[in-house]
């Protein structure tokens, strides 16, 4: 049976079940390895001292809007944390540099969204194993399975947080997905995709996390639909919807932490011209390890004990993609090796698979694809 909850109040998590399959994923290339100055502890402290806007939900909190005529671009780093506007990549890793500085020549013009946030029932939730990864014999990326998961996630070996190799910045470009149900199918049942970067949660039990969400919802053949940026940082926060988004959109992401407990975000929708950033503090442990970055394509919990199952989102592309850890290293979800993670996601079957990665192109760049019974077929908790 398939159930038909919405965007309700909070609700707890439930466990999901679990399954064992996996599928080859292609692989990729050698990425180039600028590097980036570290936040300074002074800047650090700005961010974390410059949220002060309050918002419904306590522990998240917004910053002040900009000053009339704001050049974010050449503003200083302390200038930008007063406003909570996020840290810029170096120039010297130029896809990246590029992105950043597309939203933060716009940003001084775009709507700065301080409203309420809409706390939902569903949880993007840290990666659900289905089996044990795989080594590939070529290059050595390793190829996970997921019953939540699909994407990339670039992993160290940090065990907490620390000034050497804990991820504290993620950047992507990407565009809301489309959602649908299954073709040929109209069950009365919401089917969700959400589309995120994030900090931790490959093999920890937190992640901090932002991007799109996308619900299909059809019953007599007619299906309506949901769209909104939202931040989480599960455990102790649900998807929480920040504004309404259109399938298409071109959204900009960056999350970012100044500590094992002081995570941002910032959902900057270029399309409509609106954006976000917002202080997010866990209520609970487990913290910040910074252990993993990651860039995926998720179906939340909780239907019961169940994932929900995925919208029909066909494919999407992801432009650019970066994380540097606190020391100034870059990684990217094109470069190969163990310390990349290749991740597909499988149906509650534990064998069919449903959605998976590629990378493409430059090594910054990833394309995201739907398939077997998300596509056509229907999949059901």
């Amino acid at each position: 049976m398939r159930f038909h909850p919405f965007l309700n109040l909070v609700s707890a998590s439930a466990v999901p079940i679990v399954g064992v399959a996996m599928m080859a994923l292609a692989g990729a290339t050698m990425a180039q390895s600028p590097t980036a100055a570290p936040m300074s502890p002074a800047v650090a402290a700005i961010y974390n001292s410059s949220h002060t806007i309050k918002t419904n939900v306590p522990g998240v909190t917004g910053f002040p809007d900009l000053p009339p005529g704001f050049d974010a671009v050449n503003a200083s780093p302390a200038q930008r944390a007063a406003y909570g506007l996020p840290p810029a990549p170096p120039a010297t890793d130029p896809d990246s540099y590029k992105i950043w500085k597309k939203a933060m020549s716009h940003i001084g013009h775009a709507r700065h969204y301080t409203g309420p946030l809409t706390v939902t029932k569903q949880w993007s939730l840290p990666m659900k194993a289905a089996g044990k990864p795989t080594t590939s014999p070529a290059d050595g990326t390793t190829s996970a399975i997921s019953l939540n998961w699909s994407g990339v996630a670039s992993t160290t070996k940090a065990t907490a947080w620390n000034t050497n190799n804990s991820f504290y910045l993620v950047l992507s470009e990407f565009n809301v997905p489309a959602a649908q149900e299954a073709f040929g199918f109209c069950d009365g049942a919401y089917d969700l995709e959400v589309s995120w970067n994030g900090i931790d949660g490959y093999s920890n039990g937190d992640v901090l996390q932002g991007g799109s969400y996308s619900q299909a919802f059809c019953s007599g053949g007619v299906t309506t639909t949901y769209y909104c940026a939202w931040v989480e940082w599960a455990p102790s926060y649900p998807i929480l919807c920040q504004f309404v988004v259109n399938p298409g959109d071109d959204l900009i992401v960056e999350t970012y932490a100044t500590g094992p407990m002081q995570g941002y975000v910032t959902v900057y929708d270029l399309t409509l011209d609106i954006y976000a950033d917002v202080s997010l503090v866990p209520t609970e442990p487990p913290y910040l390890v910074g252990n993993s970055a990651e860039y995926i394509v998720e179906r939340p919990c909780c239907v019961g004990s169940n994932f929900y199952p995925l919208a029909n989102y066909i494919s999407d592309f992801w432009a650019g993609n970066t994380a540097y850890t606190n020391a100034g290293v870059l990684r990217t979800p094109g470069q190969t090796g163990p310390n990349t993670s290749l991740i597909t996601m499988f149906a509650d079957d534990g064998v069919t698979a449903i959605s998976h990665p590629e990378q493409i192109g430059p090594p910054y760049q990833i394309w995201f694809s739907d398939e077997h019974c998300a596509y056509s077929g229907g999949c059901t908790p």
